[in-house]
């Protein structure tokens, strides 16, 4: 008999977005704390995820538009919840595939 190999525990959603909202903290005003994402963060994010690509579930210009309609620069983790269930309701793509893609991309700066 073969040994079991134990499925590796993924992260979390709001793990992942804490590790994003703090990649590039230069680039952020409130020095990326880890509480608030910038599009340019989520882009990153979404980018790491292939969900903006090679697939192309999304175009940089729906996730702006979908993100800027929140009338705000960052959003904390609740808000980008809301960000990503109107954005895959917008393109009709299921929202758990792409929170699978999210938080299985692995983490900031990693290639995949």
């Amino acid at each position: 008999m073969s040994p079991k190999i134990a499925a590796l525990k993924l992260p979390t959603l709001e793990a992942m977005f804490t590790s994003y909202a703090k990649y590039r903290p230069t680039s952020n005003t409130f020095q990326g704390d880890g509480k608030r994402i910038l599009l340019s963060q989520s882009d990153a994010w979404m980018q790491q995820a292939r969900l903006i690509g090679q697939k192309r579930f999304f175009t940089l210009t729906e996730t702006g538009v979908t993100f800027f309609k929140f009338g705000k620069s960052s959003l904390d983790f609740e808000e980008y919840q809301l960000f990503l269930e109107e954005l895959c309701q917008t393109k009709g793509i299921g929202l758990e595939e792409v929170k699978h893609s999210m938080v299985s991309c692995g983490p900031p700066g990693m290639v995949s």
